[in-house]
């Protein structure tokens, strides 16, 4: 699965987790025309990109050592917008959605950290929406694109001599 998808569907499934009772939308679109007081919404907001040079070896499943290079940064942002009748129940569904949130999630076997940025609280006459509170919360995706390789064969290695001392190895090498 995709970054993108993973992301986007673990925000569904805490959103509906945290007490959301409608379907939460995935377009703008599909919100502005929503006439419900009681919504969520789970938007795609952009995606920044940057290279990345760093490595990390690992053991794969064989036992054999790979190297795993970090070609580019990718982090995905998501605006997730809860609405309804009073202060008190987008709070109670904001806090619990927040609670539910965990420092990160595996896509592909890659560690993705997940970061709140900040929340905006709008109430019906600043907002498209029917709702007569809602919140608003950025959530950002920290993943990377990846590229797994080998170690390339040792060539012409010769030992030229092995050392011991008294039945030990060199204690200086």
């Amino acid at each position: 699965m995709s970054l993108y998808t993973e992301s986007k569907a673990y925000l569904l499934e805490k959103l509906k987790a945290a007490g959301l009772k409608s379907k939460p939308y995935t377009t703008i679109k599909g919100l502005e025309k929503s006439q419900e007081s009681h919504v969520g919404a789970v938007i795609f907001e952009q995606e920044t990109i940057s290279r990345n040079g760093s490595k990390t070896l690992y053991r794969d499943q064989q036992g054999a050592q790979k190297k795993r290079r970090k070609v580019f940064n990718r982090n995905l942002t998501f605006t997730v917008t809860i609405g309804d009748y009073t202060d008190d129940a987008v709070e109670a569904i904001f806090e619990k959605f927040l609670a539910s949130l965990d420092r990160g999630i595996y896509v592909n076997g890659d560690f993705v950290p997940v970061e709140v940025e900040g929340a905006d609280w709008v109430n019906k006459d600043d907002s498209i929406l029917k709702a007569q509170v809602a919140v608003q919360v950025a959530i950002t995706f920290q993943g990377g694109l990846y590229k797994d390789t080998g170690f390339g064969p040792l060539t012409r290695v010769e030992i030229a001599a092995i050392e011991k001392d008294n039945g030990k190895e060199p204690t200086h090498g």
